[in-house]
């Protein structure tokens, strides 16, 4: 029963059988399968292709065997598992190959070999066949058995090989072939088969599609969205991609459709993908995560004016303008620090008056609670201080002629000259009265 009849195909488009029919000859297949035939043909040897997994190796080997399939002096004998536990058992089965008879039990490695190399060179030279021997999954093969291989190329005539082999294997005997190079010299042709591109993926879908439909026009078609989506969810492996498009056109046929659109094939890559459960506690976290991390960088914006974080607003606005954050401390060289009491006596009602003025202009807000400490703003800030009355103009106190010249002193010797002004003048007004 033809399941897609419906819809135009006289076949499955999307086999997983290696069939030569629906191998695409792109450049790469086209010319390894070419290549390798000439060199078959022209009897050079051993010849080695290998490829990632479901690079078309299988389908590649089937076209070639049936390229000689109607050649009548030619030999093709396939060997599909070459694992083998020794090398006498390798050689058994080569040898009822090529005779089509078993050989005797008792015979020894060193018998097998002779008996081997009289066959072939019976059909090389006196009937003048060729004698193929294509091994697929050579991967499997062993160092020893890769060694009788070599050992086979050896029987030879002056003008070429009695045996000509054709390895099709995964990338993983590649590194077993470089480490014998008596063996890798003797390869003629060497292919490594490479994903397919978008275009080369786009040509084969509508290769198949053609074929399946026997030269007609197929009802059913890929849109350009649905090959970009199967390019990318398969990575050019022509086995893979043949899978989800068969995938897809089920899916087409299931909905009634007559194309295979994005959605099919985002519906077939994973069927069973579900949505991941989240564990209650790692949500948790991750929701107090996000909620430190939103106060935190809230607290951090509010600056200097946050309620902790600096001083409060009104306190800053309080401050008259004009006037600094703090008092600005000049520098006092020690010559300064000699005073007449007329500079005393006007030093002390500009102290008086700036404490004033300070008491005056303070606002209300400034007495708000603050987890830091106020500014500091002098011994005027944290005391109340009495405004002094307007001092009495005095005369000035007449000076001895040998009294000496105030010296520099420093800061504390002139706080403790400043606090003992008072007595200085009491004892100069005395002074007449002891004359």
């Amino acid at each position: 029963m033809n399941h897609y009849a419906a819809i135009g195909f006289q076949r499955e488009p999307f086999s997983n059988s290696p069939d030569p029919n629906f191998l695409l000859g792109t450049r790469q297949h086209a010319t390894c399968l070419q290549e390798l035939e000439i060199s078959l043909r022209l009897r050079r040897g051993l010849n080695l292709v290998t490829g990632e997994i479901g690079t078309g190796k299988t389908t590649l080997c089937r076209s070639l065997l049936r390229a000689f399939a109607q050649d009548a002096g030619t030999d093709v004998h396939l060997l599909l598992d070459p694992h083998f536990d020794s090398s006498e058992e390798f050689l058994r089965v080569i040898l009822a190959s090529v005779t089509g008879q078993s050989p005797e039990p008792g015979l020894g490695l060193w018998a097998l070999k002779e008996t081997l190399k009289q066959q072939l060179f019976r059909l090389g030279m006196v009937e003048k066949r060729l004698v193929v021997l294509i091994i697929d999954e050579g991967q499997k093969i062993s160092p020893a058995n890769l060694e009788i291989l070599r050992e086979l190329l050896n029987y030879e005539t002056n003008t070429s090989k009695l045996l000509q082999i054709v390895i099709f294997a995964q990338r993983e005997l590649e590194p077993i072939v470089d480490a014998m190079p008596n063996l890798a010299d003797r390869i003629n042709v060497r292919r490594r088969l490479r994903p397919l591109s978008f275009g080369e993926t786009r040509q084969m879908v509508r290769h198949r599609l053609a074929v399946a439909a026997a030269g007609a026009q197929p009802a059913a078609r890929f849109s350009l969205p649905a090959l970009l989506a199967i390019h990318l969810a398969c990575g050019g492996s022509p086995r893979k991609t043949v899978r989800l498009c068969h995938m897809a056109l089920m899916e087409m046929l299931v909905r009634g459709k007559k194309s295979v659109g994005l959605a099919e094939v985002r519906g077939c890559a994973q069927p069973d993908a579900t949505p991941r459960r989240v564990p209650r506690r790692a949500a948790g976290l991750a929701m107090l995560t996000v909620l430190s991390l939103g106060l935190g960088g809230l607290w951090l914006s509010l600056g200097a004016s946050g309620p902790v974080l600096g001083t409060p607003a009104g306190q800053a606005q309080a401050r008259p303008a004009g006037q600094e954050a703090g008092p600005a401390v000049a520098a006092i060289s020690p010559q300064k620090l000699s005073l007449s009491p007329d500079e005393a006596q006007a030093g002390q009602a500009t102290a008086a008056q700036q404490a004033q003025g300070a008491d005056a202009t303070q606002s209300p807000l400034a007495g708000r609670v603050s987890l830091l400490p106020q500014h500091d703003q002098g011994p005027a800030m944290r005391e109340m201080v009495e405004p002094p009355h307007a001092p009495q103009p005095q005369a000035p106190l007449p000076q001895a002629e040998d009294q000496p010249a105030l010296e520099p002193v420093n800061s504390q010797t002139a706080a403790l000259a400043l606090a003992q002004r008072p007595m200085a003048r009491q004892l100069g007004a005395s002074a007449p009265e002891r004359q």
